[in-house]
């Protein structure tokens, strides 16, 4: 049996077999190779993991303001999601999305079910943190990184002490915290392409503030965080690598 623990501080057991990873689309395109970073780590812990793939949570559709799109594309992905016990998602604004407003796209019966299947749905950090065989791991990399909380992860998730958790387990690494940590980076998605001067300056006091920590590693549980901090600082100059958390986690592995 695997054992996790919802953003809401539900428990559930999720046998062995009946665990799927969700790989967001945009995921699978920016650094596909984060699916099989994610994977490792659940069969590390004892899982058998079944891969959703090729497929959106409906978030950019429904955050333009598309919301029949973002209600079918959402359909597609909560019929894949359904023959499983846990969907583990290494997105935290995907499971955001899927959590707490896919469901109410949806009326009546087709509500209830949708939210049925969408409670399923939770962050691969709450899932690995929450795992019994978490200790099995033997997770050791010497090292500094720097901290990015992502706002789905702390506003939505509420999954950012669990995050910090796993990091606390790995042996010889030393995480250091941003000075504003809860200010965001700029991103938002769509915000990012229709605001781009409000998005620069904030990702610039972001990259700021990582500056001041002095690690040149930068590690965040939202790869869309991570992919518009780091491409920021490839345009500015900044030396800074951007590590998902499963990427770290699977770098500490013995």
């Amino acid at each position: 049996m695997a054992v996790a623990r919802t953003p809401d501080g539900l428990l559930y057991n999720a046998p062995v077999g009946r665990i799927a990873l969700f790989d967001p689309c945009y995921m699978a395109t920016i650094r596909p190779q984060d699916a099989a970073n994610a994977r490792r780590i659940l069969e590390a812990l004892g899982d058998q993991v079944s891969l959703i793939d090729g497929r959106c949570c409906g978030q950019p559709a429904f955050n333009s303001g598309f919301r029949a799109e973002a209600k079918s594309t959402g359909r597609e992905l909560l019929k894949a999601g359904q023959p499983f016990e846990a969907v583990i998602t290494t997105s935290g604004s995907c499971t955001s999305m899927v959590r707490h407003y896919l469901p109410d796209l949806f009326e009546g019966e087709r509500a209830t079910g949708a939210r049925r299947i969408a409670e399923r749905f939770v962050d691969f950090a709450s899932y690995v943190a929450a795992h019994p065989n978490l200790d099995t791991l033997g997770l050791r990399l010497d090292g500094v990184v720097a901290y990015h909380d992502s706002c789905h992860t702390r506003r939505e998730l509420g999954a950012s002490s669990r995050v910090l958790a796993l990091l606390g387990r790995i042996d010889g690494l030393e995480v250091r915290r941003l000075a504003f940590e809860e200010e965001c980076c700029g991103f938002g998605g769509a915000f990012a392409v229709k605001q781009p001067e409000v998005s620069v300056a904030m990702l610039t006091s972001k990259l700021d503030d990582v500056a001041l920590t002095g690690a040149r590693i930068l590690v965040s549980a939202d790869l869309s965080c991570l992919a518009h901090i780091q491409s920021g600082a490839e345009g500015m100059g900044v030396q800074l690598e951007g590590w998902s958390l499963p990427e770290v986690l699977v770098r500490a592995l013995a």
